[in-house]
This record gives structure tokens, sequence and C-alpha cells, in this order.
């Protein structure tokens, strides 16, 4: 059965051909669109016909009197994998409108295919999350969940990690969810799983490596980030996992969203076996690393200029000559800065104990805002 929103986006598709009116109608002879929104659930019977008898049928100046709510032009049957799904009709004078009559039918009828194919992938789609989604987060592995991933064609024994794919500000490619494996140039085992994770990220499990080096795998995922950036036209984050059974697989997940928090633009890609410090961070809730942060640099926040120096201080591995140096300042001033972040913190920057917590409220604060986009 045609639906009245697919209807109504073929007649705006197809009116941009032609100079006639249009109408869409369901097999019972309903109008369900038309260019002409009056005649929009009337009976037309020439339709009507032309479904039962699966036959185009042209409509004269004559038929207008003996047929129910129909004008002159012609009707004609669209087939979806052999079965009428509805009718489209062309008013005007049926010599006229005829050349072209039975192109417009496959237009529609092309158009009627892409969406059925469309709304296919969805629904697989959706499918395969959920299913992920309880074998990962909720079930883990049972007897349920292998009874679905056969029916899935899904074989949860092989050996797998995730790799979490995060999309940096607004895309349309995930929202639209037009994307499909087979338009992507991404050269994927057989068993692995790509598939959409919420509205902006992406989930692979992905068949482990194992004879492959770590290089190779890495210039496997910078070639899959490449491609989604250039589909998406956004910067992509990966975080990944290590290798699991399919009752460990859960803690590849978390491992892989470990990874995740902690990318940047510097390094979009980080796997969780490479974590040191960052393994320890990921475990301190956000609103405690805002806290700390605060108790540390609250009067340093003050001053953008000592806060500023502050990071460069840190980033530059407290190299006073390179840290003067980007912020172009004599390094005496440089000391003065430094003396007086001391003074505001109360902490020593030559003391490794006190140096540890003033780098930590800076990495605390920094990481704050992503903690809670």
């Amino acid at each position: 059965m045609l639906r009245t929103s697919l209807a109504k986006k073929i007649i705006r598709e197809v009116k941009n051909f032609i100079e006639e009116n249009l109408i869409m109608v369901d097999t019972a002879g309903t109008i369900i669109a038309s260019t002409d929104s009056t005649r929009i659930g009337s009976f037309h019977e020439g339709a009507f016909i032309a479904a039962k008898e699966q036959r185009m049928k042209v409509i004269s100046k004559e038929d207008e009197v003996t047929l129910a709510g129909v004008k002159a032009g012609i009707t004609l049957p669209l087939f979806h994998q052999q079965k009428v799904v509805g009718v489209i009709g062309i008013t005007g004078i049926p010599e006229k409108v005829l050349p072209y009559g039975e192109l417009i039918k496959k237009m529609t009828e092309l158009l009627i295919q892409e969406s059925y194919y469309q709304d296919q992938f969805e629904w697989e789609a959706r499918s395969l999350e959920t299913f992920v989604f309880d074998w990962l987060l909720k079930d883990g592995p049972s007897t349920a969940i292998q009874n679905r991933a056969t029916l899935l064609g899904i074989d949860i024994e092989i050996e797998r990690q995730v790799v979490l794919l995060e999309f940096q500000g607004d895309s349309s490619f995930l929202k639209t969810k037009k994307w499909s494996f087979t338009e992507q140039d991404i050269d994927l085992n057989k068993d692995d799983i790509l598939l959409q994770w919420g509205h902006n990220r992406m989930l692979l499990l992905q068949v482990s490596r194992e004879k492959r080096s770590k290089s190779s795998h890495l210039s496997f995922l910078q070639r899959l980030r490449q491609n989604l950036e250039g589909l998406a036209g956004t910067p992509v984050y990966m975080g990944i996992g290590n290798g699991g059974t399919s009752s460990t697989v859960k803690e590849s997940y978390f491992e892989a969203e470990r990874a995740l928090d902690v990318c940047t633009a510097e390094s979009p890609i980080m796997f969780e076996e490479d974590l040191r410090l960052d393994m320890i961070l990921h475990t301190v809730p956000a609103s405690i690393k805002k806290d700390f942060s605060l108790r540390l640099l609250a009067h340093v926040l003050e001053e953008r200029e000592l806060m500023d120096t502050l990071k460069i201080y840190l980033e530059k591995n407290l190299s006073l000559k390179e840290t003067a140096a980007e912020l172009h300042i004599h390094i005496n001033t440089l000391h003065y800065r430094l003396k007086k972040i001391e003074n505001l913190t109360k902490l020593n920057l030559k003391e490794v104990r006190d140096l540890t917590s003033l780098y930590l409220s800076v990495l605390f604060l920094d990481d704050y805002p992503k903690n809670n986009r």
C-alpha cells in the first residue's frame, strides 16, 4: 500500500517535469495526494479501474460524465514487486500526455522502490542497533541473544574489539540515516558490524586483529576516519577498546568509551591500551573535577593573562625559554607571572606534589566542558 507521505513526496518530485496536474491514488480509488488540494480524499473511479485491471486507462471527456471523480487524462497503475501499490493520474488532453506517461510511471516506480529500500535499511539498522545494545549493555551473552544473533546472521563467538566513533559538531550524515555500508569505500571484514550509536556516534564491532600489526590497524582506522569525515563534513574522533570474547566484549565497549573521552583534535584516534594517567582521570566525576579546579585556580581564573601563561608553561614541559618565546615576553616577565601564580594558589611550582595538583587542576578545567556537552 502506498503511504500518503510518500505519495505527497512523489507529487512534489514529478510535478517539476510536467505542467499538467497530477494525482496519486491508492488501490481503493481514493486520491491521497494531488497538485490540486481540493481533490484529496475524493474517489477516482478511473484510477480504481486501472488498479483493478492492472493496466493504463485513458480518461476521455466522455468519461468525465460516466465515471465518478475523473478528469480527462490518463491513469497508470504503479507496480512494486509485481503488485499494484497505487495509481498515478495525469490530467490533460490524453493525446498530449500519453507520450510521456510511461516515463512518468517509471520515474514514480523508481521513487517507490527507493523509499522501500530506505525503509528496509532503517528497519534492519534499528534491529541491529537494538540487538547490539542488549548484547553489550543489557543482557550479555545468553540463549536469547544467541538466537537473535543467528536470525541476524551474526557469529557472536568471534573475538571482537569495539571502536567508538564520534562526529564533532552538527552533521546531517547520521540525522538523515542515508548512509549505508555499500556507499562507503571501507574495507570491512565480512563479520565486522558497523552501526549508528545515538545521534552523533557510530559503533564498529571489529574482528580483533590477530597477526596484523598495530600500525596496520591504525592505518585502517585512519582511512575509515578520513572516509567518514569526507561523507559527514565534520571531524571524527575514535576510541578503540581491547579485544574480547562474546562474554567480555562489553569491557571492550567501556574501554573504547574511555579512550574516546580523551581524544582531542591533536589526537583524534586513541587506543585504550595506550592510556596511562587518563585511566585514573576518567573515573573522576565531572563535579569533583570542577570543584578541585576552582578550589586551586579561582583567583588565577580572574586574570586571563596568568591562566594563559600557566597553560603554556605546562604545555612546554616547564621550559622557561620556550614558554617566554611562545608568549612573546621577556624571561623576567615570565618569572614575575609564575611567582604571582604561586602567591594566588599558595602552591610551590618547584614542589612535585604542588606542581602535580596544579597540572591536574588545569587538566580538569579543560575537561569539564567536554564531559558536560
